[in-house]
């Protein structure tokens, strides 16, 4: 019966036989990875869930003209920025609401102050949904150079080593070699996952950007065909005919 001893691995025996430097160069990007492992799975789960919600009220929110209908679909989807925008604008609009004479001399003042609520949600939102790439590519631009670090030091140590024994051979070049490129190989590891994750998420965010946008002009045409005047209605009737 076959049975796999660690210890006789030449992957393990490589680890074992390298440096102090070179293990604490291989702590550092097995740490490196697990965090950009454990971002970039909690960004999918996060872009999971904030898509299912977004789509259902996207959904319910041209199924009905009603904005307190919206306003309460708002709340069943908290994982949806286009829900928590729709919420923080209700916020403002509620204050202009209690004042309604307020509205009719400031009208314009009014649209522009709910469209600036609607703007800051927004970018708010973006800022969270962004949280944690900057990691992922700090891991992607800096883990290979760590490990090159860790190649570099491990060379200068078979070099110094070939320098004590007097030999140049290549049994004696060859194990100090491998050992020391084993941290460039955990360099690319680490780095080429949390490249292509950023590339990914980053394009998600950017998808999510432009659906905030188009969803912020949809819906503050709505607020204007609910609260735009009568007098001002019939002014814009009247020009279009």
């Amino acid at each position: 019966m076959l049975s796999f001893n660690p210890q006789g691995s030449l992957f393990y025996q490589m680890v074992a036989h390298a440096g102090p430097m070179a293990k604490f160069v291989l702590l550092v990007l097995v740490f490196m990875s697990v965090v950009s492992w454990a971002v970039m799975i909690n960004k999918w789960l996060i872009f999971h869930k904030l898509k299912r919600h977004s789509d259902a009220f996207r959904e319910a929110f041209w199924r009905t003209g009603d904005l307190k209908i919206v306003l309460a679909e708002a709340r069943n989807y908290v994982a949806s920025p286009l829900a928590l925008i729709t919420q923080e604008t209700f916020v403002e609009l509620k204050k202009w609401l209690k004042d309604k004479a307020r509205i009719e001399g400031n009208q314009e003042f009014f649209f522009e102050s709910i469209a600036e609520t609607m703007h800051k949600a927004a970018y708010m939102e973006y800022l969270r949904l962004r949280k944690g790439l900057g990691l992922l590519a700090t891991v992607g631009n800096t883990a290979p150079f760590i490990g090159l670090f860790g190649t570099v030091w491990g060379i200068m140590r078979a070099f110094h080593d070939i320098g004590l024994k007097g030999s140049a051979s290549l049994a004696d070049v060859a194990p100090g070699i491998s050992e020391a490129l084993i941290t460039t190989a955990f360099g690319l590891a680490a780095a080429i996952p949390a490249v292509m994750g950023y590339n990914y998420f980053n394009q998600c965010l950017s998808e999510q950007r432009t659906e905030m946008e188009n969803f912020m002009t949809d819906l503050i045409n709505r607020i204007k065909r609910r609260y735009l005047l009568k007098k001002e209605q019939k002014e814009v009737v009247d020009e279009m005919v």
